[in-house]
């Protein structure tokens, strides 16, 4: 039974309109390959965060999803970690104020 002209035309809307959506998906994952290569891993988590509907992050240097473990310590670690914590604790320094003024041993 050969279809009608009125079939034929649905047939020829939805292959259309699966090809334009086939598109749109290419080109997602072309966008979202992009975004893992560039993107740092906090952004990453904060744009899949996002996606499913979850709050952001807190903004903060010391939350435990960033945490890497290491029992190696260098001296800029520790440097770079006591100003983040007088930092958090102090008033505002004026620029230029440096509240560790000796190098560690």
């Amino acid at each position: 039974m050969p279809a009608s002209s009125e079939e034929t035309l649905l047939i020829a809307r939805l292959e259309a309109r699966i090809a334009a959506l086939e598109a749109a998906l290419d080109q997602r994952s072309r966008d979202l390959r992009l975004l893992q290569r560039h993107a740092c891993k906090r952004d990453l988590i904060a744009i899949e965060r996002l996606a499913a509907g979850l709050p952001p992050l807190p903004l903060g240097a010391f939350e435990p999803v960033f945490w890497q473990e290491t029992t190696d310590l260098t001296q800029e670690d520790v440097r770079e970690t006591l100003e983040d914590l007088w930092a958090s604790l102090a008033q505002v320094e004026p620029a230029g104020v440096d509240r560790i003024a000796k190098p560690l041993p």
